[in-house]
């Protein structure tokens, strides 16, 4: 899965839309769609938007999790 799927498979979890998470995060819907298309995120904007979709960005070893926080 990636990462633009999870996001819209989260959406629809969380009953949002595209436009609700644009609107949380400051930017256009359209310049949502475009990174949502490209799968193109930066890891500060993976953080943010984990926290509006009430989720964590995790980085994973073989003996550890450590969520990542900007």
């Amino acid at each position: 899965m990636t990462v633009s799927e999870f996001i819209k498979t989260r959406l629809k979890e969380l009953n949002m839309t595209q436009n609700d998470l644009a609107n949380q995060l400051g930017i256009t819907k359209q310049n949502l769609n475009n990174k949502l298309s490209r799968d193109n995120f930066s890891s500060k904007e993976l953080c943010e938007i984990a926290d509006v979709l009430k989720t964590e960005i995790i980085m994973k070893t073989e003996k550890e999790e450590i969520p990542i926080k900007y």
